[in-house]
Order: C-alpha cells, then sequence, then structure tokens
C-alpha cells in the first residue's frame, strides 16, 4: 500500500527553558543526578536510576557503535539530543547519528530495496499497524520496556516503543480576543460570525481537520469513530472561505503570531513554546484530541541491537522525565510524573488541565484509512 503522506512532527519547536534547564534534564536521563534539580523554582530530589531501568540497560550495554536516528528535527531533535542522546552516548558509548525526515515512503523503499539506513525512526501510531501489516518493521526483544509502566496498555505492541504524547488542541489569537471572550468548543470556532477572521488546518487530514468539523456539525465526542468523511467535509465546506492551511509546525505559529489567523488546530507543544516566548497564542483545551508518537526499528536496520539499547533506555523513567522538561510534551512512562514538577506537569499533554476535556484519536481507524481518506481531503481541499 503507497501512503501519500509524509510524516510530519508535532515536536519540533522552541521551548521558554533555558539551556540550563536543559543540561539538567539531561543529567537527569544520564540517570546519574546528584543532590537536587532546581526546575522554575521548585525543587525536585536527587534521581538517581530505578531498578527497572537498571535491569533493561544493565547486561546489554557495549562499548562503542552507532546508530542513525531519523527524526522530524528541530528544536524537537536539539530537546532530545540533550535529554536522550548525549547521555545515552555517554552511558554506552554509542554514537546517535540523526537524519531528518523519517517519511513513510522513504522507509518502504529503503526496506523494499533491502538497504534499510536507518536504525531507529520516530512515526506517528498510525505506522505501529501500517508497519507490521506490510512487513517493514523489526520485532523488537520480549520484555524490552517494562509494560506495566506504559501510561494506557493500548499504546503498545512488539515493533515499537512509546516516545511522548501530544495533543492538537484549539488556539487562538489573544490580541484578536482581548477579552478573554474567545471559542470555547469546535462549534463555536465554526461560527464566523460571533468570532470572525481566518482560521488555520493542517493540510494532512489527519491531524484533528476532520474530528474538529464533526463535533462542530454535532457529532457527539464518543461517535466520532468511524469518521463520517462526506459529512466532515461538508462542515469544512461551510468554512472554506476562512481556511488557511499550513504545512508545517513552524508555520502554523507564524499564522497566529501575524493574525494571519486567529483560530485554529495547533500542536499543544508548539503553541505552548510560543506563547512562552511571548507569542499572542493561548490555547483553549475543552475537546483537545490527545495522541502520541512511538519509536520503530526499520526491517533490516544494520544496527538492531544497538538500537534496542536506545528504545529501552529512551522509556526509562528519568529519560522520558527528561524529555518531557526539555519539551511541553507528556510523558508515556507514568512512573516519570514522579519526577516531574507539578508546575511542569500542569501545562504537559495529558497533564491535569486536559482531564475530562480530552479524546483519544483512533489511530488504529487512521491507520486502516489514511490513504483513502488523505486522497478524498487533498482532491477536496485543492478542489477550490
Amino acid at each position: 500500500m503507497r501512503n501519500p503522506t509524509a510524516i510530519r512532527s508535532p515536536l519540533a519547536g522552541r521551548r521558554g527553558y533555558s539551556r540550563r534547564d536543559v543540561l539538567k534534564s539531561a543529567t537527569v536521563a544520564g540517570l546519574s543526578l546528584a543532590g537536587v534539580n532546581t526546575f522554575g523554582g521548585s525543587e525536585v530530589g536527587a534521581v538517581t536510576a530505578s531498578p527497572t531501568s537498571l535491569s533493561i540497560l544493565g547486561s546489554a550495554i557495549q562499548d562503542g557503535g552507532r546508530i542513525v536516528y531519523a527524526t522530524w528535527g528541530g528544536s524537537w531533535e536539539e530537546a532530545i539530543r540533550k535529554a536522550w542522546f548525549d547521555p545515552f552516548t555517554a552511558k554506552t558509548g554509542i554514537e546517535v547519528v540523526t537524519v531528518t525526515g523519517p517519511d513513510y515512503g522513504k522507509l518502504r523503499a529503503m526496506v523494499d530495496a533491502g538497504n534499510t539506513e536507518w536504525d531507529v525512526a520516530e512515526v506517528n501510531p498510525d505506522f505501529q499497524t501500517i508497519g507490521r501489516r506490510e512487513n517493514l518493521l523489526e520485532t523488537l526483544s520480549p520484555n524490552l520496556i517494562p509494560a506495566g509502566d506504559a501510561t494506557d496498555p493500548k499504546i503498545l505492541d512488539d515493533t515499537s516503543v512509546p516516545q511522548v504524547s501530544w495533543a492538537l488542541v484549539l488556539t487562538y489569537n489573544t490580541n484578536a480576543f482581548p477579552t478573554g471572550e474567545h471559542p470555547k468548543d469546535w462549534a463555536e470556532m465554526w461560527d464566523v460570525e460571533r468570532f470572525p477572521g481566518k482560521r488555520a488546518f493542517d493540510s494532512t487530514v489527519n491531524n484533528g481537520t476532520l474530528e474538529s468539523a464533526l463535533l462542530a456539525d454535532g457529532v457527539p465526542a464518543d461517535q466520532l469513530y468511524p469518521i463520517d468523511v462526506p459529512r466532515a467535509l461538508e462542515s469544512l465546506s461551510r468554512l472554506r472561505d476562512h481556511i488557511i492551511w499550513y504545512d508545517t509546525g513552524a508555520q502554523q505559529v507564524q499564522y497566529w503570531k501575524d493574525e494571519q489567523a486567529v483560530l485554529g488546530v495547533g500542536w499543544d507543544g508548539r503553541v505552548i513554546v510560543a506563547k512562552e516566548e511571548g507569542a499572542p497564542i493561548d490555547i483553549e483545551y475543552n475537546q483537545s484530541f490527545l495522541t502520541y508518537t512511538v519509536m520503530v526499528i526499520p526491517k533490516g536496520a544494520p544496527n538492531k541491537a544497538l538500537a534496542e539499547q536506545f528504545l529501552a533506555y529512551s522509556f526509562t523513567p528519568e529519560a522520558q522525565a527528561a524529555a518531557a522538561i526539555a519539551m511541553p510534551y507528556g510523558p508515556l512512562n507514568k512512573k516519570a510524573f514522579d519526577l516531574i514538577p507539578p508546575e511542569r506537569a500542569e501545562v504537559l499533554s495529558g497533564g491535569p488541565q486536559m482531564e475530562g476535556k480530552s479524546i483519544l484519536v483512533d489511530q488504529q481507524w487512521w491507520a486502516d484509512n489514511l490513504e483513502q481518506v488523505q486522497e478524498e481531503f487533498t482532491a477536496w481541499r485543492l478542489g477550490g
């Protein structure tokens, strides 16, 4: 099956914290912090390697080697280099070299040609199903990560390791709504008379566009899936003249900064980072769409054993906490929350601010329908 879409990152962004803070979080991920870690004015007790972490890594550590990691790049890559790559290399001697653009098509072409160059790729969770169905992924060693530590058993399978959680959120420009009377749900965002201005949506279909259109049209949250694509496109048609489309995380934020758009569907991490840097944008968490990312080993990866060491390391509570401190995305190891200051947890995807307000994206449905729905959506979008 051909997948026409590239894997775009919700994870590339800049955070409003200092290099010193990020280096501290990298120390946490290195499993060797002594004393206290001060973050945002709060003291976090000494972080040491948990017995689980040591049992995963202990006997598998090798001295030296290199893995190639396909990443979405940007400031997300900068963050995980400090939080994961550098401390992992310091601990194991295994160098992590990055390439940008883990596109499904590129991965498929390498595997089909028997010339896999990547050892690890970060992907959206629909690829858990797509990759397994097309025999594009290595099966991971049993018990590579402690399954009981996962925030939700539904995110686990034998070809991937959970990475971070993130959310698609109703985003608005605060200058456009100075009294705080912004839309509180998607139905209100569709009300262009009450809330005039352009709306920004992702040009890739499986990033909240159809789900928000159905909620705006009155579909109950627990009946979103299977998605009624014709109804969603009809709902979008009512908004067509008020939509501008973005192709990257940087572009979406710039639209809201410049007031080219005053509302839209945003990637929460990018929006939070921009807000912390002083941009006039904010989030309405009601009816947000919660999802996650995973890491996989492509079939035929030249350094599978080393890649598995990295994946095991990345899922330790300490490494997961370090990534969450470095960038505002939620950990998928529930033990990581014990290592994250409460004020940080409050802005993370899946944190307390989203409790009772979020809708879990049905990634299995998207894995089964992405190609066809993307083609329908693109034809509608470009059809004028």
